[in-house]
């Protein structure tokens, strides 16, 4: 609980940043794409993520990835910050959190779908539109299978939880038929 207030927190200062400045969406795709190369370096995530390494070899690491990656300033002093104080290991925290920020900036909204079945994008499409009306946002939606569910789906979005399965209707049919 405590390192994701404290990643919402250099994720606010960042996003501030980035609104000021108008690029907090190049910011975003910054942070995304030096986790990416993090996460594909087992060595080098090692190396930044835990304070083994000394501080001034672990800093020379980081410049090389900032100079390579052709960074910014704004992401680059936040990236310096997280390693001197030892919290680089809260970056992913980070990252979603500014993302998060970015979509809301946008009046953009993720969630996740589930159904028995594949649905098709034209399908998917009609769902975002229904959510986005009854949100008043855009819905971006990741459909996944779920063989559980019989049939129908299931939508999660923000705090909202729709459930139109086959499933969830059998069990509310059996709900009222035993109040009766």
């Amino acid at each position: 609980m405590i390192k994701l207030s404290v990643a919402r927190r250099y994720a606010r200062g960042l996003f501030a940043v980035g609104e000021r400045d108008g690029r907090f969406k190049e910011y975003l795709d910054q942070l995304d794409l030096f986790l990416q190369v993090v996460d594909k370096g087992p060595k080098i995530e090692r190396a930044l993520m835990l304070p083994l390494l000394e501080m001034g070899k672990r800093k020379e690491l980081l410049s090389d990835i900032i100079k390579a990656l052709a960074m910014m300033p704004a992401p680059s002093a936040l990236l310096y910050l997280l390693i001197e104080r030892n919290r680089m290991n809260y970056l992913p925290s980070i990252l979603n959190a500014y993302e998060e920020m970015a979509d809301e900036k946008e009046g953009l909204v993720k969630g996740v779908g589930y159904s028995a079945y594949p649905v098709t994008d034209n399908v998917k499409a009609q769902i975002e539109e229904a959510l986005g009306v009854r949100l008043g946002k855009r819905v971006q939606l990741e459909m996944r299978e779920d063989k559980s569910l019989i049939g129908g789906i299931k939508v999660m979005v923000g705090g909202l939880r729709i459930d139109g399965s086959v499933r969830r209707q059998l069990e509310l049919l059996n709900e009222s038929m035993m109040k009766e």
